[in-house]
């Protein structure tokens, strides 16, 4: 099977020949004692190899003359030009006089005087060279070189091998997903499409083909670095090796920042998979505040944003590795660190130390939270009547408890105000203090109305549904407040009154006396002036037969008629009846008075008016045409002429 070799593996193939021979080019074999360089006669010649070893002959030159000896100076091998013989000196110096060495304090000569250069001594001469050559250090480099091919092959035959396993399991995987036609599903709706979820298991076989191959060159590079003698403790050795862990952290940043945002693409190509099941609108009776539309751009933006930030904080953190590999860029990521490190660490260092506080404000807030709902559990069965308290009435117990709701939570909030983060801080308390200022100026009035919904609530003047006039305002009561009261007039018009007007105001309850057994219901009346040649007695019985004829009049009590005044020219009749329906007043005077009417029609009763005066053509009286008495003409006026006068 054809294998294809990616760029980054050739690169890396490549960068390791190179490290083979670093070690070679760039630092010395291992300085043990060096090889019987050849020594000088007496005369400068060379010796001869397999000649005894002579003494030098003493140095003629003067203290000053004479060259300081640098320690840990090796005997560097004979050169191109070969160097005087001890003792002697040459024409040069024999001219000019010898000039002294300055000394540091450790007693090395000048720099400019060692050997600094990094090549091998090997190659500053011919002669030198051959004698590396036959040297077992030679050996040992050469066999290490060996060694690193050897190795470099093997490394080449071993991500062959798992190119070829993963490209079969690549293929295996083809196949699967050919055969797996739906992906993942929840409650009937498809999560994870077929398609995205080959694209994670590739994605997932790629890193780990790709963490393979790293392990191996890394493995295989500590190892050829450790062949050569020495070039573990070198300074290239430490360069190659933190440039390995720098590939090997941008390989990984590579692949985090590949998995993240295509992590957060499947997350947002998720989202609106799951809009009409799992994204309801956001309503508030029976109002739509956010839709579903809006609640998926919301999230939308949320993830893209979350999305940005993760990459950064990889991005972040990967700089910040990378620069502490290496000797040089070692302060960047200190820096860099302590950029992220100082505020995690005060925010983290306040969170513990904040803790016994978020403790003791936590079990605040359990306690009042099961204190409010212990509340409102007695004050339902005192509203159910299940439990009776003597003086206690249950309508009070639902205001009762808003208010004793109320005074627990702020209880609450002065207890675990202190504990607050930051409570102690000036900025906190004049918050407070300004807060405090504004709601004493702007919230007089809201408290004299919640102070009036109070003593309302404990007067108990009415009750919701009930039919009451309020100053000049008449209909059913709605809803009762600590702040205001709403009432519904017979038009259905709603009209919101203050409670402090309504304590100012004189109420009258029509719906109290109805409730009450000891009582036999609303009384409601109607007034009727009839002329003094009517009879009362009849007046009363058509009044009274009028009354019993409306259907929501009670016929125990049975109505009554009062007279109520004698004017100048009519009697004032007041018809009274008992009701249990006064929701329905204004519907029973309408009836009442039409009975009325029929009534007084019926029996030839005129209606007067007060201060009803007429002169009628005719005399004619006052009643409808069909129910005026059979025979009826209309009187004359009677007009006689005085006697006294006469015409001259």
């Amino acid at each position: 099977m054809r294998c294809r070799m990616q760029p980054w593996t050739f690169l890396t193939l490549l960068f390791l020949l190179g490290l083979s021979l670093a070690p070679v080019l760039g630092e010395a074999p291992n300085s043990g004692p060096p090889a019987a360089s050849p020594s000088t006669e007496e005369n400068g010649s060379p010796e001869k190899p397999g000649t005894a070893e002579q003494q030098p002959a003493p140095d003629t030159r003067s203290p000053e003359a004479k060259e300081p000896e640098r320690p840990g100076r090796i005997d560097e091998g004979p050169t191109e030009q070969s160097a005087p013989p001890s003792g002697t000196r040459t024409d040069q110096e024999k001219k000019e006089p010898a000039q002294p060495v300055d000394e540091d304090e450790s007693g090395i000569g000048s720099p400019s005087e060692e050997t600094t250069s990094e090549l091998p001594r090997a190659l500053e001469g011919p002669e030198s060279l051959l004698e590396y050559l036959r040297s077992p250090d030679f050996r040992r480099v050469m066999e290490a070189v060996g060694w690193s091919a050897l190795l470099i092959l093997t490394l080449l035959l071993s991500i062959w091998f798992i190119t070829y396993i993963f490209q079969r399991v690549y293929s295996r995987l083809e196949v699967l997903a050919d055969r797996l036609a739906t992906g993942i599903r929840f409650r009937n709706s498809e999560i994870i499409q077929a398609s995205t979820l080959q694209s994670i298991l590739r994605g997932l076989l790629r890193l780990i083909h790709l963490i393979l191959n790293i392990v191996l060159i890394v493995l295989m590079a500590d190892f050829i670095i450790g062949l050569f003698p020495g070039a573990s403790e070198s300074a290239t050795a430490g360069v190659i090796r933190s440039s390995i862990r720098a590939v090997i952290a941008t390989m990984v940043f590579v692949a985090i920042f590949r998995g993240v945002r295509h992590g957060f693409d499947l997350l947002q190509r998720s989202v609106p998979v799951l809009q009409n099941r799992f994204i309801p609108n956001l309503e508030f009776q029976n109002t739509v505040l956010l839709s579903r539309d809006r609640i998926l751009g919301a999230l939308q933006i949320a993830i893209q944003a979350l999305k940005i930030l993760v990459l950064i904080v990889v991005s972040y953190f990967y700089l910040a590795s990378v620069f502490g590999l290496f000797e040089a860029t070692e302060n960047w990521a200190s820096l860099l660190l302590g950029y992220a490190k100082k505020p995690l660490v005060a925010a983290g260092t306040a969170v513990i130390q904040y803790l016994p506080n978020l403790f003791f404000i936590l079990v605040v807030i359990v306690v009042t939270r099961y204190a409010v709902k212990i509340a409102g559990f007695l004050f339902r069965e005192v509203e159910r009547e299940t439990i009776q308290i003597n003086g206690f009435y249950p309508d009070w117990a639902r205001p009762t408890h808003k208010i004793l709701t109320v005074i627990l939570i702020a209880f609450a909030a002065i207890i675990a105000f202190p504990y607050l983060p930051g409570a102690n801080s000036d900025a906190f308390k004049g918050i407070s203090i300004f807060l405090g200022f504004m709601l004493s100026l702007g919230s007089s009035a809201i408290i004299a109305n919640i102070m009036a919904g109070v003593v309302i609530t404990y007067m108990r003047p009415f009750r919701v549904g009930d039919r009451v006039k309020i100053g000049e305002t008449e209909g059913d009561i709605i809803e009762k407040t600590l702040l205001v009261t709403r009432i519904r007039t017979v038009k259905n018009v709603e009209i919101t009154i203050p409670n402090g007007a309504v304590l100012a105001s004189h109420i009258i309850n029509y719906s109290t006396t109805v409730a009450r057994k000891e009582t036999d219901g609303l009384i409601l009346h109607s007034n009727v002036t009839i002329g003094y040649d009517v009879p009362y007695q009849k007046v009363q019985e058509m009044l009274i037969q009028a009354a019993s004829a409306v259907p929501e009049v009670k016929e125990s009590p049975a109505p009554f008629v009062l007279q109520t005044s004698l004017d100048d020219y009519y009697i004032t009749y007041q018809i009274n009846c008992y009701t249990d329906h006064p929701d329905k007043m204004a519907r029973i005077y309408s009836s009442l008075h039409q009975r009325i009417l029929d009534a007084f029609n019926a029996a030839g009763v005129e209606i007067m008016s007060p201060h009803y005066y007429a002169l009628r053509d005719g005399n004619e009286i006052t009643l409808p045409p069909d129910q005026l008495p059979p025979g009826y003409k209309t009187p004359h006026f009677r007009i006689q002429p005085d006697k006294g006068s006469g015409s001259e």
